[in-house]
């Protein structure tokens, strides 16, 4: 599924009246393709009657076609006018053809079609909302919210390039989204408000795509089963990638634990697992697959920097590296991080104090000579940016992208609609829910990820799938232990049968 900002679904606008596709056709087509989906439904329920409440710009206009087409077919059909005359020339010219469809234009008529609609579809405002609702048109969106109300394009209220949400926003059952779904939407508050979402294609020519800058799109999971790397008959454990996993501290060996399980869950050949030595046995006693490599610590349990060299060879038998889970923030680990990255031979993927551990010298991250993905959380993120977690929060792909372009990465900004972002574009999750809100949900993810790369998998094309199938696992996990009593472990069991079903999907294809 596509993605688009505001400012880049107004340039696909512009590119497609410049190849022929009119503005006034676009305005007819996504009214055209409104009154499709409007009818359908209404024959879901055998019959309806249908109340359009619409603003004085464009998104009024798509909602005036959809009234003047299904009123041509007999279907009672009325409008309300909560903003007064259309003010855009082609609204204005659309809603001079509604003929003699009843128009709405006080809020006690308004209040009162409400009541007795059996849909109320709306149109009130598009893709470039900003500012408050006045107090009269939030009484009349929280009395729509409760019919079956429909969205046009987005929820009035929303903002469509960040999720945010104004207090009254219009709540939803379905939105049906014009030419390609709008990134806020799927971005949290505002993907609460949407309901479903569908998207309609009005006629935007391919070629108008095609010159879209930094573009976006959902992950899924059709997208992500051909990622997944075949395994031949004849195939041995070298074929499968040789990971190495620089995690962990006698504080923290639990990480260390579930990113090294969640790696081997996810199908690499070899696994070499640098961690205090003294925490060797017991994660043994658990995990006998990987070869252990013991680091010297300090007094407290966190690696030194004199483990480097021991590291640099490892890393020179392998196809990528996790460093990060667990291992402390303290000026030794600093130093063992730092080397690592200038000196890399293979992919790295850092994660949690691995990210932690360059704040305060971000720019090394430019210096690096192989492939580089980080996997912040909102906090790690805004601690790379020296900036607050609202800043973060308040435009994720903004920040995301930006520090992507910037800094040559892959970037994961996790959370609620984790975001993938490459300099070249970007990718948001879907799947997930709340009860992985817990800690080592990131460590899974890591070693998930790392796993991925190890065997292979371009870091774009492993950052999508890791996302994709750890909010799956969360997910199934959350079908059967709840979202409440679930754990980050329980993910790590849901991922046989997710590459189960993702092999079958293969084979059947």
């Amino acid at each position: 599924m596509r993605l688009v900002t505001p400012q880049q679904m107004r340039r696909l606008e512009e590119l497609s009246d410049q190849n022929g596709v009119s503005y006034a056709q676009l305005m007819e087509h996504a009214g055209q393709q409104l009154s499709i989906f409007l009818l359908r439904q209404i024959r879901q329920k055998k019959g309806g009657k249908i109340l359009f409440l619409c603003g004085n710009g464009n998104n009024g206009g798509d909602c005036f076609v959809a009234a003047r087409l299904l009123s041509s077919q007999g279907v009672p059909v009325s409008v309300g006018l909560l903003c007064g005359i259309p003010k855009t020339i082609l609204a204005y010219s659309m809603y001079k053809q509604l003929g003699d469809i009843p128009v709405l234009s006080s809020i006690a008529q308004i209040k009162e079609a409400i009541g007795i609609a059996d849909f109320v579809v709306d149109g009130v405002f598009g893709t470039g909302f900003h500012g408050t609702l006045r107090p009269e048109q939030a009484e009349l969106f929280a009395l729509a919210s409760s019919r079956f109300c429909i969205g046009v394009d987005i929820p009035s209220g929303g903002n469509a390039e960040t999720g945010a949400v104004v207090p009254g926003t219009m709540r939803c059952r379905m939105t049906v989204s014009f030419g390609a779904c709008k990134f806020g939407m799927v971005q949290y508050p505002l993907k609460t408000y949407c309901g479903e979402i569908l998207v309609a294609d009005i006629g935007i020519p391919e070629s108008a795509y095609q010159q879209i800058d930094y573009p976006m799109a959902g992950i899924t999971e059709r997208m992500i089963a051909n990622f997944l790397p075949s395994r031949q008959p004849d195939s041995h454990k070298g074929q499968f990638g040789k990971l190495l996993c620089i995690t962990g501290s006698e504080r923290m060996p639990g990480a260390a634990v579930m990113s090294a399980a969640a790696a081997l869950r996810c199908g690499v050949g070899l696994m070499r697992l640098a961690v205090p030595r003294s925490v060797i046995a017991a994660m043994c006693a658990r995990y006998p697959e990987p070869m252990y490599l013991p680091m010297q610590t300090d007094e407290k349990g966190f690696a030194l920097s004199a483990n480097g060299n021991m590291l640099l060879e490892e890393m020179a038998k392998s196809t990528a590296v996790l460093i990060g889970c667990g291992l402390g923030e303290t000026e030794e680990t600093k130093a063992l991080v730092t080397r690592i990255l200038q000196e890399a031979t293979c992919p790295v993927i850092l994660d949690a104090d691995g990210i932690n551990c360059v704040t305060g010298c971000i720019d090394i991250i430019k210096e690096v000579k192989v492939p580089l993905i980080l996997t912040p959380h909102p906090a790690e993120m805004a601690r790379l940016l020296h900036c607050t977690v609202a800043a973060v929060q308040s435009d994720r792909m903004e920040q995301a992208g930006s520090f992507a372009r910037e800094h040559g990465v892959t970037l994961v900004l996790k959370g609620a609609g984790t975001i993938v972002a490459t300099p070249e574009g970007a990718f948001v999750n879907s799947t997930g829910n709340s009860g992985m809100s817990k800690g080592g949900s990131g460590d899974v993810l890591a070693g998930m990820l790392a796993s991925l790369v190890a065997q292979g998998i371009p870091p774009t094309n492993a950052a999508c799938m890791a996302v994709f199938l750890h909010g799956k696992a969360g997910d199934c996990a959350a079908e059967h232990l709840s979202e409440q009593a679930m754990l980050p472990t329980d993910l790590i069991g849901e991922l046989p049968g997710l590459f189960l079903k993702l092999e079958q999907r293969r084979h059947s294809d």
